[in-house]
């Protein structure tokens, strides 16, 4: 039987005939009139239309034709797309908000719009069928960069664009490594890099890796982990080429310590500067909100102050965003900043608590929770969107947009048939 597509190509190659438009002349352009035949839409007109809907529909849109296909695969049209999609509706990118929890093994991903327009309608965790003991490391462009070991002691870095199911093999091996780490993008010589530190016969080394039809790994100047603060895994700033950790300096005290992706190398940079007697509870962090860099703690255990660098690497520019009040019925726990959409600020939230578990002996445990909220700019107040199912977060939460963007490693073919993340 024909298929469609094949019919469509068959037809581009014809002479089109001749149709009557019957529509009224008031619907007509100026150029056209009731005699004229409706001819095919040309590429650029397609480019254009397809460049305007949303990176998961216009992937399904591949098994059109062979020429769509070409096109959707091409890396200037991912490119274009993103770009497109992120500076304009944040809902035609579909953000979406990646998690993993080491402990219970388990990886997904949910509608950050869903879960935003329709906090008291349950929001759909999507659950990966991957069972691997992944850890994600950070997102960029619609990729994740996924770490995980295959016996406690090798390590491998994959990459993932969980909107076209392309998956890297596990080639990119980090032998035993360390905690300290980063994924993010060299947008002056469009490369992705992964930042690591490993233990090398007794020694430890900072090197980078980088994704592209010709991978490098070499060995660049120490991160000071044993002075990193807070989260591990660096912060990526779009635009800026960045990854970002809180260091602790002995006689500065805490300072932003900035990995330039393309020089590859270090510099630092202070914080925002705070009264003297505040006392700072639990580690600060440094997260990512409006494509800035921004900056987030504990005042007193009664509210989280959020700073944001409006322009990077100057200390001057930091910017009081947000004071949050505590959550109520929360004393003790971290919080971690996420996305901002509108008047809403989107958080993850750990705690733990003792827990007294009744039974034939009376038993004190300690018990965690960790939840989404979403705190309103406009009048304080606190929503606690539903997840169905429950999945255990963390603080081990990324955002990431869909886009078309494909995971750069040699030989991975244009079809994700073959090494295709598959969901359930």
């Amino acid at each position: 039987m024909e298929q469609p597509h094949d019919y469509y190509e068959r037809e581009r190659e014809r002479k089109p005939s001749r149709v009557t438009i019957s529509a009224p002349k008031w619907l007509l352009s100026s150029t056209v009139t009731q005699s004229q035949p409706l001819l095919f839409f040309p590429d650029e007109l397609i480019r254009e239309i397809l460049l305007r809907l949303p990176a998961r529909s216009v992937f399904r849109l591949r098994r059109v034709c062979s020429s769509w296909k070409t096109l959707i695969f091409s890396s200037q049209f991912a490119k274009d797309h993103l770009q497109r999609s992120t500076t304009g509706d944040p809902s035609l990118s579909g953000p979406r908000v990646a998690y993993y929890h080491s402990c219970h093994y388990g990886f997904g991903d949910f509608s950050l719009r869903s879960l935003v327009e329709n906090p008291s309608k349950p929001t759909e965790v999507v659950l990966f069928e991957e069972r691997r003991n992944y850890k994600v490391i950070g997102s960029c462009n619609g990729l994740l960069c996924l770490l995980f070991d295959v016996d406690g002691i090798n390590t491998f870095v994959r990459l993932c664009n969980p909107c076209t199911g392309l998956l890297t093999p596990p080639s990119v091996e980090c032998g035993d490594f360390l905690s300290v780490c980063g994924f993010g993008y060299d947008h002056v010589n469009d490369r992705y890099k992964f930042v690591g530190i490993v233990n090398h016969m007794g020694e430890y080394i900072t090197r980078i890796y980088t994704f592209c039809s010709n991978p490098s790994n070499r060995a660049i100047q120490e991160i000071p982990f044993n002075s990193i603060m807070g989260d591990d895994k660096g912060v990526f700033v779009p635009g800026t080429a960045t990854l970002n950790w809180i260091r602790r300096h002995a006689i500065l005290g805490c300072l932003v310590f900035s990995l330039d992706l393309v020089k590859e190398t270090f510099s630092e940079f202070s914080l925002p500067l705070s009264d003297p007697d505040d006392k700072i509870f639990f580690v600060p962090r440094l997260c990512e909100l409006r494509n800035c860099l921004a900056y987030c703690y504990n005042h007193e255990k009664t509210h989280w102050f959020m700073w944001i660098m409006k322009e990077y690497g100057v200390p001057k520019s930091w910017t009081k965003l947000a004071i949050i009040p505590s959550l109520p019925r929360l004393t003790d726990y971290h919080l971690r900043p996420l996305y901002t959409w509108g008047n809403n600020i989107l958080v993850a939230v750990a705690s733990t608590s003792r827990k007294v578990i009744r039974g034939n002996n009376i038993h004190v445990g300690v018990a965690s929770t960790s939840r989404i909220v979403l705190y309103n700019l406009d009048n304080g107040s606190f929503e606690f969107p539903v997840l169905k199912p429950t999945p255990s977060i963390g603080l081990s939460v990324f955002i990431y947009h869909e886009s078309l963007v494909s995971p750069p490693y040699p030989g991975l073919p244009n079809s994700s048939s073959q090494i295709q993340l598959i969901k359930r």
